[in-house]
């Protein structure tokens, strides 16, 4: 417990440094504070986009109308996607359009539904968007979560430094998940409880990605089911859904979404594990997290845990490699996890949970011992890395706050297939 303290006390110290280098800020903020709400139904269903557009109409003070339940909101949205498509695949069969209009006469103003083209200019486009909801308008922003149809997310706060009029630098995008707690969408993401904050790199490369996966009985089939629905009106779009007032036009908004400040210069061959843990509350101070009260109040009595590097990929396929770093109540129980990238020490992401967890992580040594277990005759285990990748179609895809181990397997006949075992708790999946 000494050292744990000491730990603590060196990179409070460290913190408190960095504090004279960060930039002051807006903050863009919705009307009314949100709360975090999540939908109760799951993977393959429309409950994350229920959760995430009631929490998107909470931060709109709605008045006289109060948020409309899930119940109701989902079944007003499969009739109104029925009006305005002749058919669709989209989960539950409610798709963007269609919960645009039930937002409309369920909760009242001017919701509007955006979609844009899957290319880079697109991408800005939707982005600069999002800082103009929030900035003129107040409205959080609804978005479909690392291409999913059934996973969505409400944007509530970004965080800019102004560089000129209408010209921003994003280095931060916060909210939450809509999803319930514990599911998984169709290709096994699990949604994330408790308030969700992202470097404005991070935001833009890893989670904010054209909607591909639409289809869950295509979803949840090895394989897939065949072609994808590339005539459905949103498939290979980005999407946005927000509330603009009757008399505003969306103001036109130049935004760069940054990284955040390293702690040590790119590629530095000092950035390892041990520094990673020792520095944490470095990288936070660096990125302005300590002057956000929301997420400080609720980790500043913690302590940095022991790091580990995660071999990771984006949603594209580029690698992303970070430390993930648990943040401790006590030995045992996290309350946070925080990833900094792993080239300089920057803040990418921190997860600040709803509820405190068991924080017991396995070693790669007892990883390889459980992923053995599940050899057959002549099998035999190759190479390992500790992972996160979004696009695994594994049920412990999961989240990046949730890493797993996995293990080529050599089959007898030269067959070649992987297994997988969770840091945190040692859940063991065999791909088929």
């Amino acid at each position: 417990m000494k050292a744990f303290r000491s730990t603590f006390g060196i990179a409070i110290m460290l913190w408190i440094c960095s504090l004279t280098t960060t930039a002051s800020a807006d903050v863009f903020n919705p009307r009314c504070p949100v709360s975090e709400f999540h939908g109760t139904a799951g993977g393959g269903t429309s409950g994350s986009f229920a959760g995430s557009a009631i929490m998107a109409v909470r931060g709109m003070c709605p008045t006289p109308l109060p948020p409309p339940s899930e119940a109701s909101l989902t079944s007003s949205c499969i009739n109104e996607t029925k009006i305005t498509t002749a058919s669709t695949v989209w989960p539950s069969t409610c798709n963007p359009d269609g919960m645009q209009r039930s937002l409309i006469k369920l909760a009242s103003s001017l919701w509007v539904v955006f979609k844009y083209v899957g290319t880079s200019s697109g991408q800005t486009a939707a982005l600069n968007d999002t800082v103009a909801s929030l900035q003129a308008f107040g409205s959080p922003v609804m978005v479909p979560l690392l291409g999913q149809a059934d996973h969505w997310f409400t944007v509530t706060q970004v965080t800019a430094t102004v560089l000129a009029p209408g010209s921003f630098s994003i280095s931060q995008v916060k909210g939450f998940d809509g999803g319930p707690v514990g599911g998984l969408d169709s290709s096994f993401n699990s949604y994330m409880s408790g308030l969700q904050a992202f470097s404005g790199n991070t935001w833009k490369n890893v989670f904010f990605q054209v909607v591909v996966a639409i289809n869950p009985s295509c979803d949840f089939v090895p394989g897939g089911c065949g072609a994808p629905p590339v005539s459905d009106p949103f498939f290979g779009k980005y999407v946005l859904i927000f509330d603009p007032p009757a008399s505003g036009a969306l103001p036109r908004v130049d935004a760069i979404f940054e990284k955040s400040p390293g702690i040590v210069p790119a590629g530095h061959k000092a950035m390892n594990a041990p520094l990673a843990q020792m520095r944490l509350w470095d990288a936070l101070g660096s990125a302005g997290i300590a002057k956000d009260p929301q997420i400080w109040n609720a980790i500043s009595g913690g302590v940095a845990g022991p790091a580990s590097l995660v071999h990771s990929v984006q949603v594209d396929g580029s690698p992303w490699d970070y430390y993930l770093v648990p943040i401790l109540s006590n030995a045992n129980t996290a309350i946070a996890f925080a990833e900094l990238s792993a080239d300089d020490g920057s803040f990418a992401h921190i997860q600040v949970l709803t509820k405190p967890v068991l924080f017991s992580p396995v070693s790669k040594t007892r990883a390889a011992q459980l992923a053995g277990e599940s050899l057959g005759h002549g099998e035999s285990l190759t190479d390992s890395k500790l992972t996160w990748d979004p696009r695994s179609g594994s049920r412990l895809a999961s989240s990046p706050s949730s890493p797993y181990y996995e293990f080529g397997i050599l089959g007898e006949n030269g067959t070649h297939t992987v297994t997988r075992v969770t840091l945190l708790d040692g859940t063991v999946v065999r791909s088929r």
